[in-house]
């Protein structure tokens, strides 16, 4: 399919995610902050430059970083990788958001000071307008450790129950733990509804910066794919609040592994905050991959992240088949394994 299309991926960090017990997404809670830096170094170089750490878990677990830079080397697609406010900033070629910052712990306070989510939005309009004239659409992805909590206060600051579709990069979806941060959160909101207020009491600035490059983009007359898992349902439900969801030129994309959590609903974030966008799940299947880190996406780790369901989608409707994505996916992980290697050999 001739399709002319610009990916983004869109980095940035929360306090919210040192929560013990919230996240998976690093070795340890300090970690976590590292993640989107890591993620999004390793996406445009093959290697993290901030830490020499190869982006797989002790175990094996791969970052999602992983799919969406092998999908990447099918495809002749331009990307970049968005500094929306990480805790580290990137040391690889990439675009910040000027005002862009990371956010506080939602639990205990206020994520930003007032007025900062309107101005990452502002700045993300700029940037989604400026890199989406002259294409067809444009696909945004993200990497935010805590994200789905995060996510889910931000749906429901907005009307929807959003603990309950919610799910987790880990099989156990820590669901009480998530409904106490987001109800710890909400409390300070008082009768505050208005989006930009919304984000700076509970947001990130991933989500309200996903939601600015995707209304820039619809600006400049592209259709938008949001590349991502649940998360995706706040960047809906901001969309919405702000009058600025075309459910004809956005859809969302993601992988089967999330659809297939039960202890989410992601067809009742399409059908409910998205108000019926189109939903387009990757047939990309790792059960016969010959790594075991890769087959547990398979049995519910990780599922999702840094755009990899959106890429993999990309890659399809370009023609690509699912499973020369899987080996391409096999390849990339072989040659992490052997730089490992070589780092600790």
């Amino acid at each position: 399919m001739g399709v002319r299309a610009v990916a983004l991926y869109v980095g940035g960090s929360s306090l919210t995610s040192t929560i013990p017990g919230l996240t998976v997404a690093g070795r340890t809670l300090e970690d976590t902050l590292y993640t989107p830096t890591l993620d999004l170094e390793y996406l445009v170089t093959g290697m993290p430059i901030t830490l020499s750490i190869i982006p797989m878990t002790p175990d094996g677990l791969p970052t999602p970083a992983l799919l969406t830079r092998a999908t990447l080397s099918l495809i002749k697609v331009p990307y970049l990788a968005v500094d929306a406010g990480t805790r580290y900033g990137l040391r690889a070629p990439h675009v910040r958001l000027p005002r862009g910052t990371y956010g506080n712990n939602i639990a205990e306070a206020n994520a930003f000071s007032p007025g900062t989510a309107r101005a990452i939005f502002e700045d993300a309009f700029l940037l989604g307008s400026s890199v989406s004239r002259g294409q067809d659409l444009t696909v945004i992805g993200e990497t935010i450790p805590g994200g789905t909590t995060l996510a889910a206060a931000i749906m429901s600051a907005l009307g929807y129950d959003g603990v309950s579709v919610v799910s987790s990069a880990s099989p156990q979806n820590p669901k009480d733990l998530k409904k106490l941060v987001v109800s710890r959160a909400l409390s300070r909101l008082g009768s505050r509804r208005d989006p930009f207020e919304v984000i700076d009491v509970v947001g990130d600035p991933v989500h309200v910066a996903m939601a600015g490059i995707a209304s820039g983009a619809l600006e400049a007359g592209a259709r938008v794919m949001l590349a991502g898992g649940t998360q995706m349902g706040a960047v809906l439900a901001l969309l919405k609040a702000m009058g600025r969801l075309d459910t004809r030129k956005v859809s969302v994309a993601t992988t089967r592994w999330i659809v297939g959590d039960g202890s989410a609903n992601m067809e009742r974030i399409v059908s409910e905050v998205g108000d019926g966008v189109e939903l387009i799940v990757s047939r990309v299947n790792l059960s016969s991959s010959r790594f075991e880190g890769l087959r547990r996406y398979e049995e519910g780790y990780v599922k999702e992240g840094v755009g990899a369901g959106g890429t993999m989608v990309l890659a399809e409707m370009m023609g690509v088949d699912p499973a020369r994505i899987a080996e391409t996916i096999d390849q990339e992980y072989e040659r992490l394994v052997r730089l490992g290697q070589g780092l600790h050999g």
